[in-house]
């Protein structure tokens, strides 16, 4: 058998370019003869002459003698123009088509998967109807649930039910936040609860005063009592994401004033200092709020008042109510935010 030369690289593009200048005389495409002509493999020869016809030189022409015509270069490169051009083309219409279709369903079937826009108010009337939807619904949440808490205390023996259920939420990933009044953490087995989940990753704070009983639930649900200041009278359960928003706000904003659960042992030494009267004076205090306001809604003079704050200031060894603020809110009993760079209102 003879030796047959194995073209590489610049090689495979010279026989092509060979082949290709000797097209119009050449009889056969055979890679036998082509490489009997040429001294390379069969091999070598057909893989020519598929290049050929890749770059459209050569196209398939079976009236002709070599089975092929050979097409001029810039013929070929024409016709590849115009072959991407279509395709460009055709994409771009089919492109515009599926736009219009996305606009056309969206505008006559609007996607209703979502989170309705409207509010829906169911009514709780007993206080056993609140608890069964609140074990309910704490299943379903995703992402956080927030809670203040003014007053009322749970029976112990649910006290095992509680820890369960919220264990089982910060297990999902549930952020828990809650609010509790000051005066609900000397409750011993409500203190345990605290303590506890606490441990395992809630975030739990206190206040001297909690406005109102509310559970808020991921972003579209919220349970507020029908009666605040009667809450065996039940709740209502709103489902609305722009009400849940507005209550978020209510809830951030007595967040920032409330004291973390882990300072308040540390604050008992001026804790015990202030009684809950005193607690809440300052706490109004510290929100802005005007000696005659806060004299009206404790229902007592400005006088009185007055009286009273002197008093508290000289137990806690200070002169003003910014310094008597300051040092309650070292002790963790009271969370300035962004009036601590100012004289309290007063």
């Amino acid at each position: 058998m003879g030796e047959y030369f194995v073209t590489t690289g610049n090689d495979f593009t010279d026989l092509a370019r060979q082949l290709y200048h000797t097209a119009e005389d050449r009889c056969s495409w055979d890679p036998e003869d082509i490489a009997a002509e040429t001294e390379c493999s069969p091999l070598e020869a057909e893989r020519a002459v598929g290049h050929l016809k890749r770059m459209g030189l050569l196209l398939p022409a079976p009236l002709q003698p070599s089975g092929y015509q050979v097409v001029r270069p810039v013929n070929a490169l024409a016709r590849l123009v115009s072959m991407e051009r279509e395709l460009t083309e055709g994409w771009m219409r089919d492109r515009s088509h599926r736009q219009e279709q996305i606009l056309s369903l969206l505008r006559e079937f609007p996607p209703q998967d979502g989170p309705s826009e409207t509010a829906t108010i169911d009514m709780l009337p007993t206080a056993s109807a609140v608890n069964e939807y609140i074990e309910e619904r704490a299943l379903d949440a995703r992402v956080r649930e927030q809670a203040m808490h003014p007053g009322g205390v749970p029976p112990v023996e649910l006290l095992d039910e509680m820890i369960h259920r919220d264990l089982a939420a910060l297990d999902q990933g549930v952020q828990l936040e809650a609010i509790y009044a000051h005066h609900l953490v000397a409750v011993p087995h409500l203190a345990e609860y605290l303590t506890e989940v606490s441990r395992h990753g809630a975030e739990i704070r206190v206040a001297p005063a909690v406005p109102l009983r509310m559970i808020v639930i991921d972003d579209d649900i919220a349970i507020l009592p029908i009666d605040p200041t009667e809450t065996a009278r039940g709740a209502f359960a709103v489902r609305s994401r722009q009400v849940v928003a507005a209550l978020r706000a209510i809830f951030g904003f007595h967040w920032a004033v409330a004291a973390p659960l882990t300072s308040v042992h540390g604050a008992e030494e001026v804790g015990e200092m202030l009684s809950p009267f005193e607690k809440m004076v300052f706490h109004m205090m510290a929100m802005g709020s005007k000696d005659e306001a806060i004299a009206r809604q404790l229902g007592i003079s400005t006088r009185t008042l007055s009286r009273k704050v002197s008093r508290l200031l000289e137990r806690l060894r200070v002169q003003t109510r910014f310094q008597a603020a300051v040092k309650l809110s070292e002790s963790g009993m009271l969370d300035l935010g962004d009036v601590r760079d100012r004289e309290l209102a007063g």
